[in-house]
């Protein structure tokens, strides 16, 4: 009987804690619920206080440029959007922003002034073209940009070459064996000014240092202001190799030699040693080298004459001919 009133008692305080609680939660929610009343109230009286003055917003407004004619190219960027202060009552200005129509600027072709291949908008132009878009009791102020430069070509148009603009340094152990550029020509469009004056184009300049293998990479073209090129960036691959060291041996050749005598050297040939890449190592043999000694170079007191390279392929490094100087003997012929 004493466990039944015992167990009836712990039930009935953790009852009176559960209430206790729950009149605390709904005290703090009574004021939390107030709180936002009031906070409404003074939204509601803030808005009511500013929209009905007058008060400046700004807006974007796309831009598009109509009737077009087809032979027009634009060679530099036209905005994609100007940016309008409006002015006018706020409840005005706030019904108009709420619409959910496109803002656009439609800018009659014809009506822009057009000089030296430069289309001008200016402000005369942003009031006759904002006075059709904008409803009553609505009105702008300033447009951002105030005046808009845009250049254009009737179509004409030629190829010039495209120019690398950069510097690759390899390491020690490799070389740059060449720059080529994909494409090599690019078409461009300019105003009648700046057509005949342009003759090439340049890469944005790209700089590597301790490079060891080919690399290829997407460049954008140097932009020239009012010019549109076609494609305007381009693929450049710097080869790369590995450097290796070759020696052939190479003969003597004598030169000025008078009709009635004979030079010889000792030896009749000499070894050339120099540096190339590993691709060209088996196309350069001794036939693509020149050796000589120029008899009119030869002082009578000299006992060894002077080598001379007369002849060295493309596309190899650090030429040397061992030795430099060789003996020689000058023989008088008989007849």
């Amino acid at each position: 009987m004493e466990q039944g009133l015992s167990l009836w008692m712990k039930r009935i305080g953790l009852w009176a804690k559960r209430t206790a609680k729950s009149m605390k939660l709904f005290a703090i929610n009574r004021n939390i619920f107030g709180f936002l009343v009031f906070l409404c109230i003074a939204i509601v009286f803030w808005f009511s206080m500013t929209f009905k003055d007058h008060t400046t917003i700004e807006a974007d407004f796309a831009l598009e440029i109509v009737n077009v004619p087809k032979n027009v190219i634009y060679t530099s960027d036209v905005p994609e959007k100007v940016t309008v202060t409006l002015n006018g009552r706020g409840f005005t200005l706030l019904q108009y922003m709420m619409q959910k129509r496109e803002r656009r600027l439609r800018v009659e072709y014809s009506d822009l002034v057009k000089v030296g291949g430069v289309i001008t908008i200016d402000n005369y132009m942003w009031r006759k073209t904002i006075a059709k878009e904008l409803p009553a009791g609505i009105n702008y102020t300033t447009i951002t940009p105030s005046n808009v430069e845009i250049y254009y070509s009737t179509g004409d148009h030629k190829q010039v070459p495209v120019v690398f603009n950069g510097k690759i340094h390899t390491t020690e152990q490799h070389i740059l064996c060449g720059v080529n550029l994909q494409p090599q020509y690019v078409d461009i469009y300019a105003p009648a000014p700046q057509f005949d004056t342009i003759t090439a184009v340049y890469t944005q300049p790209l700089n590597l240092n301790d490079a060891a293998d080919t690399i290829t990479v997407n460049m954008p073209l140097q932009p020239i202001k009012g010019v549109k090129m076609v494609p305007d960036t381009v693929s450049i691959q710097a080869c790369i190799d590995l450097l290796t060291t070759k020696t052939v041996k190479v003969p003597i050749y004598c030169e000025n030699i008078p009709h009635n005598k004979t030079l010889r050297t000792f030896p009749m040939a000499v070894d050339v040693n120099f540096q190339v890449s590993a691709t060209m190592f088996n196309t350069i043999t001794a036939q693509d080298f020149i050796v000589v000694v120029d008899y009119n170079n030869i002082s009578p007191t000299d006992t060894k004459c002077r080598l001379i390279m007369r002849q060295v392929p493309e596309g190899i490094f650090n030429v040397k001919v061992n030795p430099a100087m060789v003996d020689y003997v000058i023989e008088q012929d008989e007849n």
